[in-house]
């Protein structure tokens, strides 16, 4: 997992994140990624367009855009933050197309590594079960 925003960015742009395939057809557009750290912003452009990403520090008019401090994208980066909740929070400033930003974020910043999906969970612990009645039958 990687440690920093500038990881996950790098990991993008070579288009090695896998959630891109899971992109949504709409989800296309430019976002302007704004770090702030101590007395300066960095700025990223990535373009998101069918399953593939393109990240460089200057491009054209963007779709939305996000704004947080390096800690806030770093923690993201490490799963121990979820977007929606940091926006909600004020932790993170969209501007522009919010879909298109929930996306991103959803796309760049997954969650824990041992996350899973509620419904995943349920269908798991049912195999386990039916697989443990059928060694144990009639109970």
């Amino acid at each position: 997992m990687a440690d920093s925003i500038g990881e996950h960015l790098d990991r993008l742009g070579r288009n090695q994140n896998p959630g891109l395939k899971d992109l949504p057809a709409w989800a296309r557009g430019t976002i302007r990624l704004d770090i702030r750290s101590d007395e300066r912003v960095e700025q990223w452009f990535i373009t998101l367009e069918k399953g593939k990403a393109r990240v460089s520090p200057t491009g054209g008019e963007p779709d939305a855009i996000i704004c947080a401090g390096r800690p806030v994208l770093d923690r993201m980066a490490r799963g121990e933050a979820k977007f929606s909740p940091s926006v909600f929070r004020n932790d993170l400033i969209v501007e522009g197309d919010l879909r298109l930003a929930d996306a991103f974020g959803r796309l760049l910043f997954p969650g824990p590594p041992m996350a899973h999906h509620p419904r995943d969970f349920v269908r798991e612990e049912g195999a386990k079960r039916d697989r443990e009645n059928r060694k144990h039958p009639g109970r």
